[in-house]
């Protein structure tokens, strides 16, 4: 009987210690459960920001370049406007300097009777010479042509007691243009 108390004792001890094992295996199994549950949450945590952070810095990213383009296509509606009213300035220049001699003398009268006063000097661009010195003769009070002709393509610079006058036709359409800009603008750009 010996033989067979140690046989039972040895099975005994080898049950008891795989029954140990095996609860211990167990516990290690469900704590390292619980871990990979308590990771995997994290990582979902995370991934949920990351997405969402991600999915804000799309949405920053993509405002951005929308806002960029916006401002761009202002821009360029901007550039393409200031160069319709430089064409229309520049075609009402042209149009000035198009004006039949019986225009020009009225245009030059009414400047004249605006801004000359009693023995200033007249100096016309040359184009304008003949035109000027007609409505010179014309004019309620005395001013004198100049010999010299003012370096313009048409119209005339007005010599005063310590003053001078641009009168030419670039002066004119330039205080046109500052005067009136917005109005055309207005007009064009309904």
């Amino acid at each position: 009987m010996g033989n067979e108390n140690a046989a039972n004792l040895i099975d005994r001890i080898l049950a008891d210690a795989k029954e140990a094992a095996d609860k211990i295996l167990a516990d290690a199994e469900a704590s390292a459960s619980g871990i990979r549950e308590s990771r995997d949450a994290e990582i979902a945590q995370r991934a949920e920001r990351t997405e969402k952070e991600r999915e804000q810095q799309i949405g920053v990213i993509l405002n951005g370049c929308r806002t960029r383009a916006e401002l761009d296509g202002r821009k360029e509606t901007l550039r393409a406007k200031r160069a319709l009213l430089d064409s229309v300035f520049t075609e009402t220049y042209h149009r000035m300097l198009a004006l039949s001699n019986e225009k020009r003398e009225a245009l030059f009268r009414t400047i004249l009777l605006k801004e000359a006063k009693e023995n200033d000097v007249v100096s016309p661009a040359k184009a304008d010479r003949g035109v000027i010195a007609h409505t010179i003769a014309a004019l309620p009070f005395s001013v004198t042509l100049s010999e010299k002709d003012a370096e313009a393509e048409a119209g005339f610079v007005l010599y005063g007691d310590g003053y001078e006058k641009d009168c030419s036709m670039k002066a004119i359409l330039h205080e046109l243009r500052n005067a009136e800009e917005t109005n055309v603008a207005k007009i064009l750009f309904r």
